[in-house]
């Protein structure tokens, strides 16, 4: 049995989760609280996904094999999640270090993970860090507040900490910097996809899709993990091969009829937060914005006094803290706010947004969710929203769901 009380870590966006993770390994961020030295522990997290990827990619061992005997670079971000937690309780820890649980999971594993974590807490310490106070496991006990100091502000039981988690966050009401004066398409609709189908190898994918999206509209993207959302959007952002003899109209033009990549990526922004690991180059903030501008991985030109003006716009808006900043010593909740304002500061007429909540803490989820608002208000930018969180101040227009078929996975359109 485990008698110690199971034990959240309720981070901000200013916290430095990553060293957290180092400091619970080495027993020296809740030794007041517990001694973890005598214990043989795990982390269950993207960064041992990333860890292990790498072992088979450089020296094709795979540490993980499923039913199907699938690579973990094959799956998708969910299947990943669930083989990685059954290889982890394989190994009969003690305790599980979890980061983030429900980050890239959809619904139906998000429920198999919480009941298999319910079950493992009878036996092993768990210790959650979390930033949303919805996501907080029910097994867990203990509730520890951290500050963007990472130092601990607050010591409660679970239950008083789900009981205040009720308070409402105040919405934020404002107007959107200028847009840039660029050339963008003026077709509408934007992207038609007629009987779209998608294989790799023997496995469909993709069956039969059929979508049209037009200006101004605001959709969000579900499906289950593993279902196409990413083959989807790689189609529609122009870095997907598979897009080539499809039936498909991408801002007015045919796929295939001689456009270039870029023609299609000029008419896009696109966050998702793993482009982040792409920005290794030291850069400000006001900068980083400005790469948005252009399309480029940093900022390698002097820019206009009309490019300066529009990203001092979104800085006021995303506000003081990150003025006069560098981009690499941002929090990382931080920099995904900057990637998102990165995204839309040219105010594209598409706007794909890939599970951009992704360890945004409650209230940078509240002001993101109000930006998207604001952006979706104003009619003038399509908006696609990929997630499998259903967030309440959201409301979308429509919603596309990739649902299950004998072969494969196809759309169908919900209000």
């Amino acid at each position: 049995m485990n008698h110690f009380p199971n034990i959240g870590l309720y981070l901000s966006n200013t916290s430095n989760k990553n060293l957290i993770l180092k400091q619970i390994i080495e027993n020296k961020f809740l030794h007041e609280h517990i001694n973890l030295s005598p214990l043989q522990g795990v982390l269950y997290s993207s960064i041992t996904i990333d860890r292990m990827i790498d072992e088979e990619l450089r020296h094709d061992h795979i540490l993980i094999r499923t039913n199907e005997n699938e690579a973990l670079q094959t799956m998708s971000s969910g299947q990943q999640k669930k083989a990685l937690l059954s290889y982890l309780i394989a190994q009969k820890p003690q305790y599980m270090i979890l980061d983030d649980v429900y980050s890239n999971v959809d619904k139906e594993t998000q429920s198999s993970i919480t009941g298999t974590l319910n079950d493992l807490a009878e036996n092993t310490l768990l210790i959650q860090l979390f930033f949303r106070k919805r996501d907080l496991l029910p097994c867990i006990e203990k509730v520890l507040s951290v500050n963007g100091n990472n130092e601990i502000i607050k010591d409660e039981d679970a239950d008083s900490f789900r009981r205040a988690q009720s308070q409402d966050l105040n919405p934020h009401f404002f107007r959107l910097p200028q847009g840039y004066a660029e050339n963008h398409t003026d077709t509408d609709p934007l992207i038609e996809l007629r009987a779209v189908s998608v294989h790799y190898a023997e496995k469909q994918v993709l069956n039969n899709v059929n979508w049209i999206i037009r200006k101004g509209e605001f959709w969000q993207l579900t499906g289950p993990n593993g279902a196409g959302k990413s083959t989807l959007i790689s189609m529609i952002t122009g870095d997907n091969p598979k897009a080539y003899g499809q039936n498909m109209m991408l801002f007015g033009r045919k796929k295939g009829s001689g456009e270039s990549i870029w023609d299609i990526k000029r008419q896009i922004g696109y966050f998702t937060p793993d482009m982040i690991h792409q920005f290794t180059r030291v850069d400000t903030v006001e900068n980083m914005i400005i790469s948005g501008l252009n399309d480029s991985v940093g900022l390698y030109i002097e820019p206009s006094d009309l490019q300066k003006d529009i990203a001092r716009g979104w800085l006021d808006m995303l506000g003081a803290s990150f003025r006069n900043r560098t981009f690499q010593n941002l929090s990382l909740g931080q920099q995904r706010m900057v990637m998102v304002a990165r995204a839309m500061v040219k105010h594209p007429p598409l706007l794909i947004l890939d599970e951009p909540t992704i360890e945004l803490d409650d209230a940078n989820s509240r002001l993101f969710i109000d930006m998207v608002k604001a952006i979706a208000s104003e009619k003038q930018i399509a908006i696609i929203y990929v997630s499998h969180r259903d967030e309440e101040n959201l409301q979308p227009d429509k919603i596309f769901e990739l649902v299950k078929t004998e072969s494969g996975y196809t759309g169908t359109v919900r209000k």
